[in-house]
């Protein structure tokens, strides 16, 4: 994710899915598939969105946690959009999705940084 084997500017689609959140450093990742992803492409990024969880979803990751499974991001629906705006990324359309763990689509085009 952090080196990918491919030459600038390769592909018009890269869809990285429920991963950004659990990498120790997510931004080098997008700079990463910003590189490959050609100049008019599209990045389409769904990932849970912790930080808003109810407490039972609270006691979910926390037994997740305990088992193997790291948490090193915890964005609100919120965050995370700005994280990626941040980051080099327009957010061209973003919804969250409701459940145990709240799932924010982000659908992203290159932007000026």
């Amino acid at each position: 994710m952090f080196r990918l084997p491919y030459v600038e500017e390769s592909f018009d689609v890269v869809i990285v899915s429920n991963a950004l959140h659990i990498v120790p450093q997510p931004e080098k990742a997008l700079a990463e598939i910003r590189r490959v992803l050609k100049d008019d492409g599209v990045l389409i990024a769904p990932t849970f969105t912790h930080a808003g969880n109810s407490f039972p979803g609270k006691v979910k990751a926390f037994f997740m946690k305990l088992a193997g499974f790291p948490l090193h991001s915890r964005w609100t629906s919120e965050e995370y959009l700005r994280f990626l705006r941040q980051n080099g990324w327009a957010v061209r359309k973003s919804a969250v999705l409701k459940a145990s763990f709240p799932l924010t689509y982000a659908e992203c085009v290159k932007s000026e940084v």
